[in-house]
């Protein structure tokens, strides 16, 4: 029997690949993931923490990333067992887990992520996250504890503090940054690019490489996206779907008000005339 669904993430980084990534925050129709891997995206996360999303929505992006061989994660609101255990099951490929400020932290969201004896995980035989197919139990345990992609994100000055002891946490295997909300705790309101923000990025690079982890090199902050490649990072995390919506309609409302704008009158030409002789 082949795989359950193979996690794509996984096998194009284990290929050496980069796997180019950006988030839903309004789009929660199954067309965003068609969308998506017509524009070359490899996954995407839906932003369960500043989204509205209901579960249906979870689910159905989930398994229409299946389908098309993309990689869904979810940004959880909150590590408990009713948003971590049923987001996993709507299908979803791994998490990211927000405000983590110590290993503590992604240690409770691993125990509620992973089967036993990894974890607390309760099983649920059939359903997205089987991709509605019917797999011994043993089996299903095994595949799911060892494909569930696990991000921890750090945006709290102790998570900066800490991203050692947190890259070094067995099953963690990849840690993001939250500038912006970082930016706001070190009193930098919006300064995303700021020094402070870009050394924690190189910062917390160097341990995720330290512990044989991924970096997610981001746009929404610290150093250029090619510093951090350069860095090592091969996920590449885009913008959000809203910021690019509306930086195409303002290109295209420019482009609108340019062609109406009346065309400049030719200059009128006088006559020579010649002087008397």
């Amino acid at each position: 029997m082949t795989r359950l669904h193979p996690n794509h993430l996984r096998s194009k980084l284990a290929d050496g690949g980069f796997v180019k990534f950006m988030s839903l925050r309004q789009l929660r129709t199954l067309d965003a993931v068609f969308i998506l891997k017509e524009a070359g995206f490899d996954g995407f996360y839906i932003d369960a923490e500043h989204g509205v999303f209901s579960l249906r929505e979870i689910a159905d992006l989930c398994m229409g990333a299946q389908a098309c061989g993309l990689a869904a994660l979810v940004r959880v609101h909150s590590v408990e067992i009713g948003t971590i255990c049923t987001v996993l099951d709507c299908g979803a490929a791994g998490l990211i887990v927000p405000h983590v400020s110590c290993p503590q932290d992604m240690q409770r969201a691993l125990q509620l992520a992973k089967y036993p004896p990894l974890g607390q995980r309760s099983m649920a035989a059939i359903g997205p996250a089987s991709s509605y197919r019917r797999v011994p139990i043993p089996t299903a345990a095994q595949e799911r504890n060892e494909d569930i992609f696990m991000i921890a994100m750090l945006e709290t000055a102790q998570g900066v503090e800490q991203a050692q002891a947190i890259a070094a946490t067995e099953g963690v295997d990849a840690l993001m940054m939250g500038p912006m909300d970082l930016s706001l705790e070190l009193g930098l309101p919006g300064q995303v690019r700021h020094e402070r923000i870009c050394e924690a990025y190189i910062g917390a690079a160097a341990a995720a490489r330290q512990h044989g982890k991924h970096f997610v090199a981001g746009g929404a902050g610290g150093p250029p996206m090619a510093q951090m490649v350069a860095a090592g990072a091969r996920l590449l995390m885009g913008s959000n779907d809203t910021t690019y919506l509306l930086e195409a309609l303002d290109k295209a409302a420019r482009a609108m008000q340019d062609a109406s704008r009346p065309a400049a009158a030719p200059p009128v030409s006088t006559p020579n005339q010649e002087s008397p002789p």
